[in-house]
């Protein structure tokens, strides 16, 4: 792929990601579960770690990165304005919410890795990113040292994670922890970094004929048509997760492939429509945790309509107005930081002049 140019797929794929997201999000658990679903929607996530990895990479290589001095200051700079502002409106957001509608508020040791006072669908995909943030210039080191050992590295430490976890009752499924740790993760992170060098979108079949890719694949396929039609449970793994761990990573990579190559690459109003949602994927996932665990989702089932139809509308109504107001927090957001920068900056000016007086 083209480190200096800019795919209109990968915003598009971000935009589908996060549809995806809300709709799993609507529909029953037992419709999540759907092989339809675990083929589909269900693999929003993991897309959306693909696409962070290769966002990730493609920028530093364009900044020609090379010691980890150069790159954290800037690095950070960058991510803490794009990533951490908005997380901060979302967690006092999330407070004041709590509060009015008198549930439960956790404010402990979590809360540094994202958890929020009131804690939604999804809070574990923040607590990843942030641990993203922080490890992914040492992965990117390690990938440019030794690519095929990083991946090698990375799949045992993944594969060892869920072995571990289900072994060890604080990582236990129930808990928080086994959900926001990026090991789990980790290694279809690096898949996303590799793919970056191994794949030209206009030629996708030397992607897929790469016999590690391949394989991959089709194992993957094997082991969520195992597990999503058949029931079956791979041993030592967390049961609710099984569609979703190391074994099936190289389907969503390849999913992510497909849509880079066969999605648009210019665009239109239809999809500077899909490009606009893929920008503000990050508000609109941030605003869509605090919508569903405030119970607003619920609206749309008691309309009177027959079950199906009351379903459709509801995924429809949902998703509308989560975007709506997740592109609303888009553009809204960097403007309250810049009114908070400006009292801050204001406050403490008056502190030195009367200090100073």
């Amino acid at each position: 792929m083209d480190e200096s140019k800019h795919y209109l797929q990968i915003d598009i794929l971000k935009a589908l990601a996060i549809i995806s997201v809300i709709i799993i999000h609507t529909i029953p658990s037992n419709m999540v579960k759907h092989p339809l679903s675990i083929f589909t929607i269900y693999q929003a996530v993991p897309i959306f770690f693909v696409l962070m990895a290769i966002n990730a990479i493609m920028s530093f290589k364009r900044r020609n990165y090379t010691t980890l001095s150069n790159i954290y200051p800037k690095y950070l700079k960058s991510r803490f304005k794009r990533v951490i502002y908005p997380l901060i409106i979302l967690w006092i957001a999330s407070l004041i919410l709590g509060i009015l509608l008198n549930k439960n508020i956790y404010l402990g040791t979590l809360t540094v890795i994202g958890y929020l006072p009131l804690t939604g669908p999804g809070n574990y995909f923040i607590s990843i990113l942030l641990q993203f943030i922080i490890l992914f210039p040492i992965l990117y080191k390690l990938y440019n040292y030794n690519p095929k050992y990083l991946l090698i590295s990375s799949f045992i430490l993944s594969f060892a994670f869920e072995i571990i976890a289900f072994q060890v009752p604080i990582l236990d499924n129930s808990f928080y922890w086994y959900k926001a740790c990026i090991l789990r993760y980790l290694f279809l992170i690096v898949l996303g970094m590799w793919l970056v060098d191994n794949f030209e979108p206009g030629n996708l079949k030397s992607l897929i004929i790469k016999k590690p890719v391949l394989t991959g694949l089709i194992l993957s396929t094997i082991y969520i048509i195992g597990v999503s039609i058949f029931l079956l449970e791979f041993p030592y793994f967390q049961s609710p997760w099984q569609p979703q761990t190391i074994l099936s990573f190289f389907y969503p990579l390849i999913l992510c492939a497909i849509g880079i190559r066969y999605l648009p690459s210019s665009s239109n109003n239809i999809w500077n429509s899909f490009r606009l949602i893929g920008k503000a994927s990050y508000h609109i996932f941030l605003i869509q945790i605090l919508f569903f665990v405030s119970g607003l989702q619920l609206i749309f089932y008691n309309i009177g309509l027959y079950h199906n139809s009351a379903m459709l509308v509801s995924v429809i109504g949902n998703i509308l107005i989560l975007i709506a107001l997740g592109l609303l927090f888009y553009y809204v957001e960097p403007k309250i930081f810049s009114i908070f920068n400006q009292g801050f900056s204001w406050a403490y000016n008056s502190y030195k002049m009367f200090k100073a007086a």
